[in-house]
């Protein structure tokens, strides 16, 4: 069972950039649970060990190998999650491969790849996530549900050599966007992250630290004025 004042976070794409800092802004700030997936067990025990350290070993960090491509696999993870640790309160979406694909020469293989993680898993995943979300918001009037995905500027500005990713991020965006109008209105806050470049631990703004406290400003706006996204350039 999930006491009212457990805050679950399940973060998917889990990894040592923005997944790992998302992780442990949200760990520090409200979530006394969270939930890591990822592909790649060595990293997955790497972000375990760092949010605990953000926490000083006060959040229940669990970890969970999971290829979000196999949608049986998947919903299988998520529901073993829902057993273990409780219903999500938020529920971020960072998967992403980023690869080059050039305009005419990228093959239906590579659009079918970006497209199955950046939509056909988030599909999956909304699936699962929205009905929970929804029925948090209507039992805790202090939650705050809400679906956040991370993304990047090129559904507004595509690179052709990185068509695929580009053509997928534009149609994860849309799809989004028709999430936030219907289930917006019933309580989820879904929106989305739009990091404008490579992310660089050096770098003022494209630092994963600076990130993750942006998306811990969106997560956090008054409920009758949420934001749908922001960029982070």
């Amino acid at each position: 069972m999930t006491s009212q004042t457990d805050r679950l976070l399940i973060l998917v794409g889990s990894g040592p950039g923005i997944g790992r800092h998302i992780a442990c802004e949200f760990a520090s700030k409200r979530f006394n649970k969270v939930a890591l997936l990822a592909r790649n067990a060595g990293r997955l025990a790497e972000d375990q060990a760092a949010v605990q350290a953000a926490t000083d070993g006060k959040a229940e960090v669990r970890t969970y190998l999971v290829d979000i491509t196999n949608d049986d696999e998947f919903i299988a993870t998520l529901d073993k999650i829902e057993r273990e640790m409780g219903l999500p309160e938020v529920f971020y979406y960072n998967a992403a491969r980023v690869a080059l694909s050039k305009l005419l020469e990228s093959d239906a293989k590579e659009m079918e790849h970006d497209f199955q993680i950046n939509c056909k898993s988030l599909h999956t995943a909304a699936k699962w996530a929205i009905p929970r979300l929804v029925s948090l918001a209507d039992a805790d009037a202090d939650a705050r549900p809400s679906l956040l995905v991370t993304s990047s500027l090129l559904p507004l500005d595509p690179i052709p050599d990185m068509f695929a990713l580009s053509m997928a991020k534009a149609a994860q965006r849309n799809m989004t966007q028709s999430l936030a109008k219907v289930y917006g209105p019933k309580g989820v806050h879904v929106g989305m992250v739009l990091v404008g470049g490579p992310v660089d631990p050096a770098h003022e703004t494209l630092s994963p630290s600076n990130i993750a406290s942006r998306t811990w400003g969106l997560f956090e706006e008054p409920k009758e004025n949420q934001t749908f996204e922001i960029q982070v350039v």
